[in-house]
Parts: structure tokens; sequence; C-alpha cells
């Protein structure tokens, strides 16, 4: 066979090599591929992850999954989000469709929010005035994310190294413009020494913008040691903060606290 008859089945073995071995390496190496893009993309945003940050497409490319991280936000009340668990992310092409998974922290800035002082008298009884007005902005500053729709079972909520609380059965959901959606069946918030004042809210719905939050459900207020002394209320409850992509945001809350 002379040189010129082989030259076709040389060419005709790389392009075989090339059509099956590119996307055979590519396949191998989805995980390390995803990772990179996505980490860019958070970037893009100012969120950065830390090194534990991993992508791990399925076989057919329609889920992901990502394991426990933490990813920091520049600026703002909201300072991290940390996954606690695997989150599985439901893909549409390469952009995320949905992301679920069983646990998560917000870790909010330790840094009073302006205008949340003396907001509400009924939340000062149980000194949780200022925890609630970073809980409202860090909502809205969530509605910036550009996020696909969420569902967390727990979500736990950290004032600098102080436990504020946690919610339960998380549901994000974008809607028109800027508008997120929100419910959650249950959040339970304690402030004081030992305590003393609970705030327990479920069947809360509403919405946030970067400038608004609404939330209404039910709440349970409670202040003082069960049974030597202590207040309660409960009922209905709405929450209403405006500007709050200004530098003095306004909170009014409805309700018999």
């Amino acid at each position: 066979m002379t040189q010129r008859s082989k030259a076709p089945i040389v060419i005709g073995v790389v392009v075989v090599v090339l059509l099956i071995g590119v996307p055979l390496v590519a396949w191998l190496l989805r995980g390390v591929i995803a990772t990179s893009i996505a980490r860019s993309q958070l970037e893009e945003r100012g969120i950065a992850c830390d090194s534990r940050f991993s992508v791990s497409p399925s076989a057919t490319l329609g889920e992901a999954t990502v394991g426990p991280t933490r990813c920091t936000r520049e600026g703002g009340v909201l300072e991290a989000i940390e996954l606690m668990s695997d989150f599985t992310v439901e893909l549409d092409g390469t952009e995320p469709s949905s992301i679920r998974g069983d646990s998560l922290r917000i870790v909010l800035r330790s840094a009073n929010v302006r205008g949340g002082d003396g907001w509400a008298e009924a939340l000062a009884r149980i000194n949780l005035e200022q925890r609630m007005a970073a809980v409202v902005k860090g909502l809205s500053e969530l509605s910036r994310l550009d996020l696909p729709p969420v569902r967390a079972g727990r979500v736990e909520l950290v004032r600098g190294s102080d436990q504020l609380g946690h919610a339960e059965n998380l549901t994000l959901t974008p809607e028109a413009g800027d508008r997120l959606g929100l419910a959650f069946t249950r959040a339970h918030f304690a402030a004081g020494p030992m305590g003393v004042g609970q705030l327990d809210l479920t069947g809360v719905t509403g919405d946030a913008t970067p400038a608004t939050v609404t939330l209404r459900g039910q709440a349970s207020a409670r202040a003082g040691v069960a049974i030597v002394f202590s207040v309660e209320r409960a009922g209905p409850f709405t929450v209403q903060a405006t500007g709050l992509d200004t530098a003095s945001p306004s909170f009014h809350l409805d309700g018999n606290l």
C-alpha cells in the first residue's frame, strides 16, 4: 500500500479518535469543568466559596450535587451562606433550574441595621427588634442573588457569633422582576440571658425585593421565666419593611405581640 493510500485511513482514525475521545475526556472531567465554571460565575456576582466547593454532575448531566461549603458575599448584612449538607441542583442545560437540600446556614454580619432600633415596641419587650431587622435586611439582599427556586429543610440563622434561631421547610421562589417569594412552616428565635425572650413564627409567607420585605403569618412571643414570671402574646402578624436599599430603612410590625 502506498503512502498516499494510507493517508485517508490515518486521517479517518484521527477523526474517529477526536469524535469519541474528546467528548469522553470532557465527560470524565465533567466535575472539574462544572466546578470551575460555577466558581467563576459566583465570583462575578461577588460570591467566593471556600476550597471545599465542588460540583458533581450526574452521568446524564440532568442534575448535579454540591457538597458542604461556605460561600461569602462582599458587603451588606448578608455575610455568608453555608451548605451544611449535600444540595441537589437540577440543570436546564448548563443553568440551574432548582436547588434543594436538607440543611444550610445563613450568616449575618454583627453590625446593627440602621433604622432597626425601636422599630416595634412589641419586639422590644423581648429584645428581638434588632435581630429581626437584620434578618429582614438579609432577606432583601437574598433577592439580589438571582436564585432559582430553592428548598431547604432547615435553615440556621447566625449573626456574628450569636445563634439567632432557625427556620424549617424554607422555600424561595423567584417572581417577576427582582421579587423573591418566600415561605417557611416555622421559625424560632431567642434572645436575652438563658433565652428569656422567645419568638415563634408559623405558616409564614411573603416576598422580598432589594428595597422591600413583607412577611405575614402567626406569631407567639414570650418574655420572662416560666412559672416565676412571664408575659405571653400570640396572634397574626405582618411585617413590612421599606427603604432597605437605603441608609435609613423603615420597619413596621402589625400584631398582638
